[in-house]
């Protein structure tokens, strides 16, 4: 059992359990296979620090009214791996599938066995931490008919994004995968005004929102749509913790227009203080 997470927790679960309710509302009387996929899918339950218990996104995702025709989901973790084994069990009717490895590895095999021309997913990317490669982002959205739920880890980069830019190369090479290429070190720095006593060039973090619309940037420059309200999520001290977006991977005006339409329902005055 997952022991991590707090309101935010329930917050990110509220949303996605709402998004998925309406796709599979939308997609019912349509003719495709209907496919959720779940990265770092934990245990299946998340217990937190007063020992109060909520089911976690898998076993959320297979209660729904409606089914998706397949499930996969990925937990790298063994532990966890062996309890999401059960789920086969509990829900025996229900295609469910198990992966325990990592995310960067399995997932690109995951949606190049799928024609995603007769297929749509939902995909919820949830990481402990820093473990995603930008470049999965790609191929998900390469395939034209996955929508995308994903938790970026804003406290965990932003940590890594020194003031003055003095930077380890291990933290680099992290913000390199994460951000998809070094453009960060050019967009989320500007040179002071002032020089150090060596009369060299000092230089300056742009601010939190910055970082954050950086991050919404590069978000759009692989998808076709990008949620316009992505949720800050907060912990107790008011600190942003996660980005949550919706990204789409689907072009066609249509089904962009609908997403926009219910992002504003599911998204609207959610707050995290």
């Amino acid at each position: 059992m997952n022991k991590f997470g707090g309101e935010w927790t329930k917050q990110k679960l509220d949303v996605l359990e709402d998004y998925l309710n309406f796709y599979m509302t939308a997609l019912k009387n349509m003719n495709f296979k209907k496919i959720y996929i779940d990265c770092f899918a934990g245990s299946g339950e998340i217990e937190f620090s007063d020992e109060s218990k909520i089911e976690g996104s898998t076993i959320m995702s297979l209660n729904l009214d409606n089914k998706f025709d397949e499930y996969h989901f990925i937990e790298k973790d063994r532990k966890n791996f062996k309890e999401l084994e059960k789920l086969k069990e509990h829900y025996p009717e229900l295609n469910i599938n198990v992966y325990n490895d990592d995310c960067n590895k399995v997932l690109p095999k995951i949606i190049s066995k799928i024609d995603w021309r007769f297929s749509r997913g939902v995909l919820f990317i949830d990481p402990y931490a820093t473990q995603l490669d930008f470049n999965i982002l790609k191929k998900i959205s390469f395939t034209k008919g996955i929508d995308v739920w994903y938790l970026f880890p804003f406290h965990a980069i932003n940590r890594m994004l020194k003031k003055d830019k003095n930077i380890n190369e291990e933290w680099k090479k992290v913000l390199n995968r994460c951000l998809g290429d070094e453009s960060w070190e050019d967009d989320l720095y500007f040179e002071s005004t002032q020089l150090n006593l060596f009369q060299n060039i000092e230089y300056e973090k742009v601010s939190t929102e910055d970082v954050q619309k950086f991050i919404c940037k590069k978000m759009k420059e692989v998808f076709p749509y990008v949620s316009e309200n992505y949720l800050v999520l907060k912990n107790s001290k008011n600190s942003p913790l996660f980005l949550l977006f919706l990204l789409i991977s689907n072009d066609n005006p249509k089904a962009i227009g609908l997403v926009k339409k219910v992002e504003k329902y599911i998204l609207k005055d959610k707050t995290m203080v």
